[in-house]
């Protein structure tokens, strides 16, 4: 069967704006909304227009956090963030306007000339702490920060914010989600976002302002890695590098700044955006007494050399020393059993794999494979926090390429006790994922599609043999129409839809079952 003509999107929002205004020309695309350059056509300028994507199953209360969000960004009045002028929506469209900058974002600017130098780095991003500040006194969190969001006119070289807050409160929903809506980008991802936590505050916006003024001056991000999971792992576990040992041209001063933005926990980076501007103002004119460069550059220099050891010269033992030997002895013996019992009390994490493939455990730096269906109990910590990630292990083709997407979790434990259980599952909170078994009654090979004619659409690079039952092709983002589409050697296809109500939501599997009724030639 044939799915149904897209009409132009663009069609559509010249209908909803009226005879005032000229749709123009595509600018960008996003995973929530597209961006079109419209000609205000009454006041003779350039308006950019951020449209909701219509293919993506809106929910009432999605869209009502939208237009509330875009309404409290409008309130903002700052040079530095980006206004928006309307709401508004017609023909199943709902987006809004802001004026159209001459310019590039800052991502374009890295990408264009690597890092750069402290002053020109630093008379970008000061104004986008005021900006912030802003913000966070008008009980704003931006969640998104980083360089795609940050565009600097071109005419005057200002720094402007944008997005804020948009994505996060959308996915505030409770039912599914889409790929794209994950809040925050993992480059940029602060330790609490990463770990799923729902209570962020201003703290957040920091660290990944720490994470972008990291890249700015040293030309690459605090961390990088070959998947999402891997980066938003060192987020959560690792320390990241010293900038200035990363650019010897960054002073220590600097790096200091941008290392205490990054620190793991909330209350031990700077606590506002105008705290961390105040250091980077006293940075740049520091008083008389502050040490030269050259002397910070010493500091910045790995102090884990090794120093020389001076050996000592052998005295017989003593009375004294016999005596000191055996309280040793007796406080070893107190810290074996002090040990013991310590780990006897030790809590555990009871992890239980609801996926119908592997899942890779990472608890502090240790590494468990957790089989589907399988129940395993992990030692935790009795104290600190635990970082607890966990990452599909995907099933792969013929020629050992992953089959579906990514899919990985995240959980954090401050001072746990007793038991705490733990889940891999296909609906995470700010996510879902269906893993659709295929059965082939057709007596044919199969090549699969899932979500065909959607933006998301993904052909599962597998082929499903005749007779094969219930099948993992891996898994996919889950949508309210998401469809599975398959196709013989002779063109002939069938295609699911309407199966979302019937997934599973912990394990995410769908079965899906194709005869040789089913196939047809579409035309």
């Amino acid at each position: 069967m044939s799915s149904p003509p897209v009409e132009n999107t663009a069609d559509r929002l010249a209908r909803a704006l009226g005879h005032g205004y000229e749709v123009r020309r595509l600018l960008g695309r996003g995973g929530f909304a597209d961006v079109y350059e419209v000609w205000d056509q009454e006041l003779e300028r350039k308006l950019a227009l951020k449209v909701l994507r219509p293919d993506i199953a809106w929910t009432t209360g999605m869209l009502q956090r939208f237009k509330q969000e875009t309404r409290t960004v409008a309130k903002l009045q700052h040079a530095n963030i980006l206004p928006i002028h309307f709401v508004g929506e017609g023909e199943g469209l709902v987006y809004y306007a802001m004026p159209h900058i001459e310019g590039k974002p800052l991502s374009s600017l890295l990408q264009d000339s690597g890092p750069m130098s402290q002053r020109r780095a630093l008379d970008l991003v000061i104004p986008v702490l005021h900006a912030l500040q802003h913000a966070h006194e008008h009980d704003l969190v931006h969640r998104d920060i980083k360089p795609d969001n940050i565009m600097v006119e071109e005419s005057e070289n200002r720094p402007l914010l944008m997005d804020f807050g948009i994505a996060k409160r959308l996915d505030a929903d409770g039912g599914l989600t889409q790929t794209g809506f994950v809040v925050g980008t993992p480059y940029y991802m602060s330790p609490e976002q990463a770990l799923g936590q729902t209570d962020l505050d201003a703290r957040s916006d920091i660290y990944s302002f720490g994470a972008v003024l990291f890249q700015m001056v040293t030309g690459i991000p605090p961390f990088d890695g070959e998947s999402s999971q891997e980066i938003v792992g060192k987020h959560v576990a690792e320390a990241p590098p010293a900038p200035c040992d990363v650019n010897s041209d960054v002073p220590l001063w600097l790096s200091q700044v941008i290392e205490r933005c990054l620190e793991k926990k909330p209350d031990s980076r700077f606590q506002s955006a105008r705290a961390v501007a105040e250091a980077l103002k006293a940075g740049q004119n520091p008083p008389a007494t502050t040490s030269s460069k050259s002397a910070e550059r010493i500091e910045c220099i790995d102090t884990n050399a090794a120093t020389e050891v001076v050996p000592s010269v052998s005295r017989p033992p003593t009375g004294r020393t016999w005596r000191r030997g055996l309280i040793s002895l007796a406080l070893m013996f107190v810290a074996v059993i002090a040990i013991a019992a310590w780990w006897i009390r030790t809590p555990r994490l009871v992890f239980e794999n609801a996926l119908r493939a592997p899942v890779t455990v990472n608890l502090s730096g240790e590494q468990h494979i957790v089989q589907p269906n399988e129940r395993v109990s992990l030692r935790l910590p009795k104290s600190g926090l635990s970082a607890v990630l966990w990452t599909l292990e995907r099933p792969t083709n013929a020629e050992g390429r992953p089959l579906g997407v990514e899919v990985f979790g995240a959980m954090a434990l401050t001072d746990p006790k007793g038991r705490t259980h733990g889940y891999a599952q296909a609906s995470p909170e700010d996510r879902a994922y269906f893993a659709p078994l295929i059965t082939n009654e057709t007596g044919e090979p199969l090549t699969v599609t899932v979500n065909e004619a959607t933006p998301h659409s993904r052909s599962c690079d597998c082929t499903v043999p005749p007779g094969a039952v219930r099948m993992l092709i891996g898994y996919y983002p889950l949508f309210s129409n998401s469809t599975v589409q398959v196709e013989d050697p002779s063109g002939r296809s069938a295609m699911f839809t309407n199966f979302s109500a019937e997934v599973n939501r912990r394990s995410g599997v769908v079965g899906l079952r194709f005869e040789a009724k089913d196939l047809r030639i579409v035309r």
